[in-house]
């Protein structure tokens, strides 16, 4: 039960992004339900195959879930487009139609406060260049804590938008393919953004199977663009949405023992109090790469091991590795 109470209805468009996981997908829908926002966007990808095509039907259904009055709209895909396809046309959908806007995965379960948080921010900072977007998320948020404000800048995120809200002004800068990258990595200024030669490290790597197909995903890619355009994000003091999605059948977070599968969402108090000037909070950036995106020691060792050895060697042992790996939780 929500311990927060709208003083307003919802004005803001939501979209909502979905695949065949039908429990997860319905417990996202029902969050959206108690918000009762204006206007749904409904996209799911197509199935692969028969048995696929039962789940996503299933999935497709929420839609008779709406009781309330709302503008939807559908889009459903009849084969399936993969990730980085089916959620680039997602948004691109989604902005078209939208200036501004609440997104969700169908593994993002928010909060009732998250929606008005959102609301909030894209009206406060919608002709602000400087903010990209605003986050929903926040894994190192304690639910006990009494902060000062209700949310603070950040510039060194990586992956996992949790629940987010952005414009069509930033979503336009946005480039699937990262063209710019071969230009840019490695020089001087780009180097020069990081704040430590671990988070260097693996940024480039990220941004380098990104941009060449071996990492096949949508949001590294606005990772990048935001570096790229120097943007700013916005995260809550309070973590505001719960990944439901680390049960297995996820396609990027499928480990019940990833760091980042943290339970501590809730509810945000209201009224917002707003920071007094826009500040890069570098220090609390530092703590969270360290803690949930710098790769664990065994993986580092791992990687190091393996550069080390003949290919027809590191390939027998690969397997043995990623088993041990996986049973240390690395």
């Amino acid at each position: 039960m929500s311990e927060f109470t709208p003083t307003a209805p919802l004005r803001t468009a939501v979209l909502l992004t979905a695949f065949s996981r039908y429990d997860t997908a319905s417990r996202v829908m029902e969050s959206i339900r108690a918000a009762r926002p204006p206007r749904l966007y409904f996209a799911c990808d197509g199935p692969r195959n028969a048995e696929e095509k039962v789940r996503t039907d299933k999935v497709r259904s929420l839609v008779d879930h709406v009781d309330w009055p709302c503008e939807v709209h559908t889009r459903f895909a009849e084969t399936n487009q993969g990730l980085k396809k089916a959620m680039i046309g997602n948004m691109d959908w989604f902005f078209s139609n939208e200036t501004e806007g609440i997104v969700l995965e169908d593994d993002t379960a928010p909060v009732l406060s998250f929606f008005w948080f959102c609301e909030e921010l894209l009206e406060r900072y919608r002709n602000d260049q400087r903010i990209w977007w605003i986050l929903g998320n926040n894994l190192m948020a304690d639910p006990l804590a009494r902060p000062e404000g209700s949310y603070y800048f950040s510039q060194h995120g990586y992956g996992a938008p949790w629940g987010w809200a952005g414009w069509r002004r930033s979503w336009e800068r946005y480039d699937g393919d990262m063209q710019a990258w071969p230009k840019v990595k490695d020089t001087p200024e780009w180097n020069a953004f990081f704040l430590s030669r671990a988070e260097r490290r693996e940024a480039q790597a990220l941004f380098e199977a990104t941009w060449s197909g071996a990492i096949k995903t949508w949001d590294f890619q606005h990772d990048f663009a935001r570096i790229l355009h120097k943007g700013i994000t916005i995260i809550p003091e309070y973590n505001l949405v719960r990944n439901i999605g680390f049960e297995g059948t996820g396609t990027n977070t499928v480990q019940g023992f990833d760091p980042r599968n943290v339970d501590n969402a809730c509810d945000t108090p209201f009224p917002l109090v707003h920071p007094t000037e826009v500040v890069v909070d570098e220090l609390r950036d530092l703590v969270y790469f360290n803690t949930f995106i710098r790769p664990p020691l065994f993986r580092r060792v791992k990687s190091t091991v393996k550069s080390l050895l003949p290919r027809q060697v590191d390939e027998a042992i690969t397997p043995f590795l990623s088993k041990l790996q996986k049973k240390l939780g690395g």
